[in-house]
């Protein structure tokens, strides 16, 4: 038996190696951190909305 059956270490992570696989978490860290703003901005948009259809603040 050849060594590279028993390779089982972090060296690849499905068909990427190891940076490209950091490097595509990073990336997928980045569009949630932009989606969070996104949807924080909505809801408050959304609040602010309400309490100017409800009249207290205009």
């Amino acid at each position: 038996m050849s060594e590279q059956e028993f390779d089982m270490g972090p060296k690849k992570i499905g068909d990427l190696s190891l940076e490209e696989s950091r490097a595509v978490r990073a990336r997928q860290a980045g569009r949630s951190r932009v989606m969070a703003v996104v949807l924080f901005g909505l809801c408050a948009l959304f609040f602010a909305i309400t309490i100017v259809k409800v009249g207290v603040w205009g």
